[in-house]
């Protein structure tokens, strides 16, 4: 994720999956950045966005407050960073799971399961829900992350599952990864048994939305 080298540098490295104010250069640095974003994390699931401040991160990351403004110029900026490490860590994910998948309907249901399976046991996602800050307030553009997911699955649906690419397909993309995150956020806050009615009506209609691209 970051270049190792002999100190640290102002900006933000390309190869960084979130921008910081000083980019680490050193392992040392770059383990103290991941400290500050796991402080964060916890302490905005354990008290909430408003409660929780820099002052309060540093602490529980075992730091001084001048060691996280070194980094993020204030909460807000962390809880982007956060949301950027978020979507890193999921197209990793994906992108390792769908590397044994055979088939695309089953490719749409392991992206949906992993979109759940991380916003329940990763306190990033948790952190980034709990704070009241949604995916447009976080964004440097509008749609940041549903594109670059929209544009990594239509990828795979292209490139894997021999999907016909056109503007409309890229649009019918954008448009499922939309409805699947939105299937996901309901099912996640019903009841078991009201979940898996949901998701069992929902994947069908996800598929249906793909289906005209797709041999």
């Amino acid at each position: 994720m970051v270049t190792t080298s002999a100190g640290d540098e102002p900006g933000a490295d390309a190869g960084t999956a979130y921008p910081l104010r000083r980019t680490p250069t050193q392992d040392r640095a770059n383990r103290q950045v991941e400290r500050i974003l796991d402080a964060a994390c916890a302490e905005v699931v354990a008290r909430g966005y408003d409660a929780a401040s820099t002052s309060s991160i540093a602490r529980r990351a075992e730091i001084a407050v001048g060691s996280v403004y070194r980094y993020f110029p204030d909460k807000r900026t962390l809880i982007q960073a956060i949301e950027r490490r978020n979507q890193h860590r999921y197209t990793e994910a994906v992108r390792e799971r769908l590397a044994v998948v055979a088939d695309w309907r089953q490719a749409v249901d392991v992206t949906l399961d992993t979109f759940r399976e991380m916003h329940r046991t990763d306190p990033g996602f948790r952190a980034v829900v709990l704070s009241g800050l949604g995916d447009p307030d976080l964004e440097a553009t509008p749609g940041e992350f549903d594109d670059q997911h929209a544009g990594e699955f239509a990828e795979l649906l292209t490139l894997r599952f021999g999907a016909r690419d056109s503007q409309e397909f890229r649009l019918t993309v954008t448009l499922t990864i939309a409805m699947g995150e939105a299937l996901a956020h309901l099912a996640d806050r019903l009841p078991p048994a009201e979940a898996e009615y949901v998701l069992a009506q929902g994947r069908p209609a996800l598929h249906r939305l793909l289906e005209p691209h797709l041999p």
